[in-house]
């Protein structure tokens, strides 16, 4: 299947997942740090980085089962006019009720045009060039997680005084309406006739897929790996802006983290077919337990880079092994829904852990000082996730 201009579906699809994702975590970034110059509490800030994912826990089933239904076309559309909605009120008005509407509505855009980007790139080919393309896309995402914060970053400190949020707000807008334009007027493609689609089973409920063991495992993973990242998004900017790092050093620390994904994906094609998804999914648990176990003693601008490079070397291949993973293992029919179920439970953390962090963040400052402070939540998350690495490294696939 090929897009509007001939150009190919898997680039037209990459494409287009990397603006809105560009756009979307410069969006999140600019979210804390807008928060933080409002002088708004820690728990605050974690609320509206949860607030991203509130809406998106309860519709991904929901909203899967609709894209199964009527393609990837319109739910693409609309997630972008809703992003679009999302980026301009805080470009226009930044104020703390500008920063919730952001993250109220960007959340849901977001998951509508995420969702349909992973079932279209899934269904473009299966065997083991599925897993490619996942890698491809992944890079995608590396760049898009790499030019967004440092993108936000240097907005946020040389756009001018009064301005610098509105500026980075204004060119995820940008970005956006971008991504809309390509795909109402110039690549057209859909996702309901292509490798693997099929129509969904009659009588069929979102719980039976947790009945194949493999899945459940699998599932488990996802909650972890995405424990991982949220610690890394929300923590890293409130760690940093606590040891007087500025936004420019703070974009450079999350850029890091996604150069390091690049890297690690570009060199997917050398670990296809030696290791399989089980051994990647582990890999990726035992690296990041490792990482957080030192994260909360290095105080410094190049440890934190150096550390969250390290970090993005380990957690850039847990996606499109997870991914490859679903696709195999799940019924026809039912991508999107699994997909959506993968969604609720990656939301799920996303909606409880900034809040949770944040609650225990404030409380743990007046016992702890400086990059200490967080220190406890670190250091748990790394035994979690270090324990699900051990349990996934002794898997086999079924």
């Amino acid at each position: 299947m090929r897009g509007g201009s001939g150009a190919p579906s898997l680039f037209a699809v990459v494409c287009l997942a990397v603006i809105s994702h560009t756009a979307f975590t410069a969006s999140r970034m600019t979210v804390s740090l807008a928060a933080i110059k409002l002088m708004a509490p820690t728990y605050v800030v974690g609320l509206l980085l949860s607030l991203y994912a509130l809406l998106p826990m309860l519709l991904s089933v929901t909203l899967g089962r609709w894209i199964d239904r009527v393609g990837t076309r319109v739910p693409m559309l609309l997630g972008a006019s809703t992003l679009g909605v999302a980026f301009v009120i805080p470009a226009i008005w930044t104020a703390m009720p500008a920063l919730y509407a952001n993250s109220v509505l960007g959340g849901v855009g977001f998951l509508l045009f995420h969702m349909s980007v992973q079932k279209l790139t899934g269904e473009l080919a299966d065997g083991p060039d599925r897993m490619r393309n996942f890698g491809v896309l992944a890079v995608g995402f590396s760049i898009s997680g790499f030019c967004g914060p440092i993108s936000a970053g240097y907005l946020i400190d040389h756009a001018g005084p009064g301005a610098s949020f509105g500026g980075s707000f204004a060119l995820s807008t940008l970005l956006i309406a971008a991504a809309f334009a390509l795909l109402k007027w110039h690549w057209r493609f859909d996702g309901r006739t292509m490798v693997g689609a099929g129509a969904r089973p009659p009588n069929s409920r979102v719980f039976d897929l947790l009945r194949t063991p493999e899945l459940r495992r699998m599932y488990l993973a996802v909650v972890m790996i995405s424990s991982a990242w949220d610690v890394l998004m929300f923590l890293v900017p409130v760690q940093g802006s606590k040891i007087g790092l500025s936004a420019s050093e703070i974009g450079f620390v999350l850029g890091a983290f996604s150069a390091a994904t690049f890297v690690v994906r570009v060199a997917m094609p050398l670990f296809i077919g030696r290791i399989t998804e089980w051994q990647m999914i582990g890999v990726v648990q035992v690296v990041a337990a490792l990482v957080y176990l030192v994260f909360p003693l290095v105080g410094s601008h190049y440890g934190l880079v150096a550390l969250a490079f390290v970090l993005g070397l380990g957690l850039g291949i847990g996606q499109p092994a997870v991914m490859s993973l679903l696709h195999r293992v799940v019924p026809p029919g039912r991508v999107g829904e699994a997909v959506g179920l993968r969604m609720t439970m990656i939301n799920g953390t996303q909606a409880v852990l900034p809040t949770l962090f944040g609650s225990l963040g404030s409380l743990m400052s007046t016992f702890l000082s400086g990059a200490l402070t967080f220190a406890p939540l670190f250091w748990g998350v790394a035994l979690m996730v270090g324990a699900g690495g051990i349990s996934s490294l002794r898997h086999r696939s079924e």
